[in-house]
């Protein structure tokens, strides 16, 4: 049976320990580096920090609104998404209703339009079976 390796973490002493290491070898390596070079190096760093050391409040107001923070890189999908759903589902709703009172606009137009064009005499208008038969022509459509 095959077991998952286990591998301990770095303890805080081990990690600062390969950082000075990592440090040291980069000054030596700067060391032989010529001058225009290492004062361009400097300048980056230098922006580098300072940027850096401007950007943590927004995420910390984030996550105190309840937002997941930044690092959390689908947290923007899992948001939207659910939001956009919402926003589509009223949006179909609304359309169907709409559609459905333009369909029902459209044939009582239809039946007044037939009324109006057919030969009947006005006395057959003021009969009582006549509105009886509109009536179950509307209803039935």
């Amino acid at each position: 049976m095959n077991r998952p390796e286990f591998t301990p973490s770095l303890s805080a002493v081990e990690e600062a320990a390969i950082g000075q290491r990592a440090h040291a070898a980069l000054e030596a390596a700067s060391a032989e580096l010529p001058p225009d070079i290492v004062f361009r190096l400097a300048q980056s760093r230098d922006r580098a920090l300072a940027l850096h050391g401007a950007r943590p409040a927004p995420v910390a107001l984030l996550q105190l609104a309840g937002l997941p923070g930044l690092g959390n890189v689908n947290w923007l999908r899992d948001v939207i998404t659910p939001v956009l759903g919402i926003a589509m589902l009223a949006l179909m709703a609304t359309a169907a209703g709409r559609y459905t009172e333009a369909q029902s606009h459209s044939e009582a137009v239809d039946t007044e339009s037939a009324l109006l064009t057919d030969d009947l005499p006005i006395d057959a208008y003021l009969d009582r079976g006549f509105g009886a038969w509109v009536d179950r022509q509307a209803g039935a459509h």
